[in-house]
């Protein structure tokens, strides 16, 4: 039987992260830390190693950008499914800078992004 895939969940908005971890248990997705800007997305990432960092790019105080910077200063492979209401070009050419990034925008319908997770989770990391 396939490993549960793991990820902590960075999103701003308290309710709708509760309701994307509640989500995700039920499709036997395990989350390992749920967080609220990029800071704690740095620090959850260290502390949990999940397989996929899923986050809102932004975020008050720090950003997804700042969280993806320094989360591949501690693993360059990090996987990273972004969910975003921001569809700027700026955002979008900074985005396709970084590498092994899913990226979703909001409004999304959760079970895209559940089985985004799973296919993400299923592929293997970079040599």
């Amino acid at each position: 039987m396939a490993k549960k895939p793991t990820i902590v969940i960075i999103e701003d908005d308290v309710d709708m992260a509760e309701i994307f971890e509640e989500w995700s248990k039920s499709a036997d997705i395990s989350v390992l830390g749920v967080g609220h800007d990029g800071k704690e997305a740095v620090e959850l990432f260290e502390k949990n190693r999940p397989q996929i960092m899923v986050m809102d790019l932004m975020m008050p105080y720090y950003d997804g950008f700042y969280a993806m910077e320094n989360i591949r200063k501690i693993d360059p492979d990090a996987k990273f499914l972004i969910l975003t209401a921001d569809i700027t070009d700026v955002t979008k050419d900074k985005i396709e800078q970084m590498k092994t990034i899913s990226l979703m925008y909001k409004p999304y319908d959760l079970d895209d992004v559940i089985n985004e997770i799973k296919k993400l989770a299923s592929q293997p990391v970079p040599a």
